[in-house]
């Protein structure tokens, strides 16, 4: 499979995982064909890479959780030691015109889901006082944010439920921040908000400015899996980027630019379905049957979305 070379040069010549503690994770790896590969542990960056390079997976994911035997097939077994605080945001979840029914990475989603990772982000450090150790575009839809310390590593699933209920603003009621004097209405709060005051303001306005779209299962799961920052994607062959809150201001362009892998070269590709419109940066149309020369990180997004095959 011509892709599947792609990804073994890239993890041999140009990966660069970004993971901490690697002794302590549990690993997981998604074939080209068969099924998920889990419970594998490595002493080093090194020694995943060399694994990677040789077995060359499709998506590469590692655990939130720290444990004392990692490689354990029995999760009672593992020695839960403690989690990173993950929160994915998706453009599968937001509601909004341009993620609706969205087949094909769409920047004008991507940028959607951008501004709700700044909204969280936001949350997390003027409302629970917690940094994001780590920001890490996708590399498909959206953004993980990382939270490594210890005030998070022991919140066990129950309570990293009610961090989710805070941030998706369960049971928030507008009306408890408005008060009648007479036939005046009155909002009760400061008129420059700052922190969760300023969500309150939004909220009393628009209910959903309150609410912050996470993935709840993602947060809450102690044991939960997460796309190895500084891996492919095998969704959309981008990288699963590292940024920092600076880069996340340069908007979503950047973002996605920085995250093509495999930006030299041209390829042959065969169209099973029909593709019209932008793909990434580029304009593409063709025709079920049609065969097309296009750029290399393109003919390999549109053949890991099974739009077709890429030709020698």
């Amino acid at each position: 499979m011509i892709v599947e070379v792609f990804f073994r040069n890239f993890y041999r010549n140009f990966a660069k995982f970004e993971i901490d503690a690697v002794d302590k994770r549990e690993f997981a790896f998604q074939p080209f064909s068969g099924g998920m590969v889990r419970h594998k542990s490595f002493k080093s960056l090194e020694d995943l890479r060399k694994f990677v390079v040789e077995k060359t997976p499709r998506h590469i994911y590692h655990s939130a959780a720290y444990y004392e035997r990692p490689g354990e097939e029995d999760m009672e077994r593992k020695g839960w030691i403690g989690a990173d605080l993950i929160f994915d945001i998706d453009g599968d979840h937001l509601d909004t015109e341009a993620c609706r029914e969205s087949k094909i990475v769409s920047l004008r989603c991507l940028e959607d889901a951008r501004e709700e990772a700044n909204k969280l982000i936001d949350v997390l450090i003027q409302e629970l006082d917690l940094k994001p150790t780590r920001i890490v575009f996708s590399g498909n839809r959206g953004f993980h944010i990382h939270v490594s310390s210890e005030e998070v590593m022991k919140l066990g699933s129950r309570e990293r439920r009610e961090l989710v209920n805070y941030l998706k603003a369960v049971g928030f009621d507008p009306s408890r921040f408005i008060a009648k004097l007479g036939r005046r209405k009155v909002v009760l709060y400061e008129e420059e908000a700052v922190g969760n005051l300023l969500r309150i303001k939004q909220g009393v306005e628009d209910a959903r400015a309150m609410k912050v779209e996470i993935d709840e299962v993602v947060t809450q799961d102690i044991h939960r899996l997460i796309r190895a920052p500084g891996s492919l994607n095998g969704k959309t062959g981008l990288v699963a980027l590292p940024i920092s809150l600076k880069e996340l201001d340069k908007g979503v362009e950047y973002i996605v630019d920085k995250a093509i892998a495999f930006r030299k070269g041209h390829l042959k590709f065969k169209f099973e379905k029909p593709v019209e419109g932008p793909v990434l940066f580029e304009k593409v149309e063709g025709r079920e049957g049609d065969v097309k020369v296009l750029p290399a990180y393109v003919a390999i997004y549109l053949e890991l979305q099974e739009f077709g095959k890429i030709y020698d």
